[in-house]
């Protein structure tokens, strides 16, 4: 049966190796450059598609399926062809020797174990860091392939104007801040597997609390500058008919930034932050460099009808408890599954990629559900805009701008909405756009 894993997992790397090769070769992204990119009219007069939009929605969508597929597979067969064990044990003889005769080592160990009661050690400790730090290293570089092919993709159909210099540069911060957010949260949540056997839980279900709510809060502060330069909006008649809005709409806003995305990218965003009695919005300059002021306008007010909705909050708070109920149903899943591949305890850090794997594969299962409800928000921050602006032709006008420059495709299957589809598909906004005229 391991032997059969083997091959499987051997079978699989060599898919995420050469299929972003085998994309490249259809020659569809080549091509594209010479698409058009605005939508077309139907002889109805309905809106249809770009050309552009149509060849990367035509390779992208394999490619996506692809992706969300072999991952957990990947994870599921490192794991149960005995290598996720393998590089555990390597660690312990080859790589954790020499760090135990670092001096200073023994005593901080001493400390540890007093403070955790005997039951974890500084060893272990370094075990599960290097495990995580050398598995995310390992898995980032076979999926490298795929994230260059993604870079030229982006160029092919000018969706980016990142150098590829630029590019790598963002690529490796991003995966420096995300392995020490590895490091910080699944160190700890094997740390507190191990120091507290039974209430684990809600320990970690407390720790993951208070990493969601930090990330909320701190996200655009730290992480979102080291990318971007944020400035305040400078431009005094965008400030106060946002104001204006803000006031009719009953929202406190802090202040109003404007990132300077157009270094990275054509396409066009705005969001909303923070939760509570403020917040701050934030617009990339891109949407105020292609738009007109009405356009800019129904953006604005479409966010902050995710505000007045709360769907930040609601998200935040549903994600929590989405959190708690999972570790109450990790736990009776890791006690059933220890045992037969392995494992000295569900505390092992050898069960990494299983972890992994299960998350991935409830994110798989769940994403129909979270995406219907994401649909749904989207749907009420349309109304909200649509009636605090008053503007339902620039509404139009804005869609058929998302058509253009994100090159977002106006119509897809039904059966690919309810999978994927995080907003509602552009002909559906502009049909409710319309009618609203009426």
């Amino acid at each position: 049966m391991t032997t059969m894993f083997r091959k499987a997992l051997y079978l699989t790397i060599a898919l995420i190796l050469l299929s972003p090769l085998a994309y490249y070769s259809t020659g569809i992204g080549q091509q594209a450059r010479a698409l058009s990119q605005e939508p077309l009219i139907a002889a109805g007069g309905s809106l249809q598609s770009s050309p552009k939009a149509e060849a990367l929605h035509r390779l992208t969508l394999p490619l996506r399926i692809e992706k969300l597929l072999l991952y957990p597979t990947l994870l599921m067969l490192l794991q149960f062809s005995g290598a996720a064990l393998w590089f555990r044990r390597w660690i312990e003889r080859r790589l954790l020797p020499g760090i135990q005769r670092v001096p200073g080592f023994s005593a901080l160990n001493r400390w540890l174990l007093r403070l955790t009661r005997q039951r974890f050690s500084l060893g272990q400790a370094t075990v599960i860091l290097l495990y995580l730090a050398l598995f995310s290293a390992g898995v980032t570089l076979l999926y490298l392939p795929f994230s260059l092919y993604s870079f030229v993709l982006r160029r092919q159909f000018d969706l980016s104007t990142q150098s590829f210099f630029a590019w790598q540069r963002d690529f490796w911060l991003g995966w420096g801040i995300g392995l020490l957010t590895t490091l910080a949260v699944y160190g700890a949540f094997y740390a507190l597997l191990k120091i507290f056997p039974r209430r684990w839980p809600l320990w970690t279900g407390a720790l993951f609390t208070v990493f969601t709510i930090g990330y909320v809060l701190l996200e655009p502060l730290i992480i979102t500058p080291l990318f971007y330069e944020i400035t305040p909006v400078s431009d005094p008649a965008l400030r106060r008919r946002i104001e204006t809005m803000a006031n009719r709409a009953g929202v406190r806003i802090d202040e109003i930034y404007v990132i300077d995305a157009s270094r990275k990218t054509n396409a066009v965003n705005a969001y909303f932050t923070g939760f509570g009695g403020a917040s701050k919005i934030f617009l990339w300059d891109t949407l105020l460099n292609n738009h007109s002021a009405d356009e800019v306008d129904v953006v604005i007010a479409h966010e902050m009808g995710h505000w007045v909705h709360k769907h930040v909050l609601i998200g935040l708070l549903g994600s929590i408890a989405f959190t708690w109920m999972g570790l109450f149903a990790l736990r009776w899943q890791l006690n059933r599954v220890w045992r037969k591949l392995g494992w000295r305890g569900p505390f092992d850090v050898a069960g990494y990629p299983y972890l992994l794997g299960l998350m991935a594969i409830v994110g798989i299962l769940t994403m129909p559900l979270f995406n219907g409800v994401s649909r749904y928000a989207e749907n009420q921050a349309d109304d909200f805009a649509l009636a605090i602006s008053q503007k339902p032709e620039a509404a139009v006008a804005m869609f058929e701008g998302f058509a253009r420059e994100n090159l977002s495709p106006v119509h897809i299957p039904v059966w690919e909405k309810i999978i994927f589809s995080t907003h509602p598909p552009l002909d559906e906004r502009i049909e409710k756009a319309v009618n609203s005229e009426q």
